[in-house]
């Protein structure tokens, strides 16, 4: 293994400690992300995030983004110069496979990272909706109120509930919401 090092050309030599490196790093990256610890854990400690982030939460220069960029930087670099190409002209390949792996990593992150989901129901899509009474609502913003099963975001959902105007409203009338009162409580009117 040391011959095979020495006898390579320095420029050679640079190229492929970086790709060596780079891989080296990219597969501890998944690694770490396989074992939950990646993205945003404890043991992410190359995370660089520079730059804007986006809706998924990840900018351009993450340390995901940046080691992939290398590992496209280093092999690009290797194929060049073992194909008989000169350094610039290997450097400018190598500098062009590692923004286009860079990249790449960009994307196919992003769109990983959009598909997750925290569960949580946002109340606040439910205005306007119809509900059923579930349980007898007072009229006149008594305390104690009343509960109302509504569907959101597709999960039937049971809810407390209260309503401005006089008569209280009995179990399996419809309402409808008409705003929040409180995270998840909502005022609501009859139909």
């Amino acid at each position: 293994m040391t011959d095979w090092w020495t006898s390579l050309d320095f420029s050679l030599q640079v190229f492929y400690a970086i790709a060596i490196v780079a891989l080296g790093l990219t597969i501890l990256q998944t690694l770490l992300a396989l074992l939950g610890m990646g993205v945003d854990g404890f043991f992410d400690f190359f995370h660089l995030d520079i730059g804007s982030p986006d809706a998924s939460g990840l900018g351009l220069f993450s340390s995901h983004t940046i080691s992939a960029f290398f590992l496209g930087f280093g092999w690009g670099g290797v194929l060049a110069l073992e194909g008989g190409l000169g350094t610039l002209a290997a450097t400018a390949i190598g500098v062009g496979s590692g923004l286009g792996l860079m990249l790449a990593m960009f994307f196919v992150i992003r769109t990983l990272l959009r598909l997750q989901s925290s569960g949580n129901l946002e109340y606040e899509s439910a205005i306007g909706s119809d509900a059923t009474v579930y349980v007898t609502i007072p009229g006149d913003n008594h305390d104690g109120g009343g509960q109302i099963q509504v569907t959101i975001q597709g999960r039937l959902v049971t809810a407390s509930a209260r309503k401005r105007e006089p008569g209280a409203i009995a179990p399996g009338e419809k309402v409808r919401i008409t705003g929040l009162d409180g995270p998840t409580s909502f005022y609501v009117e009859g139909i």
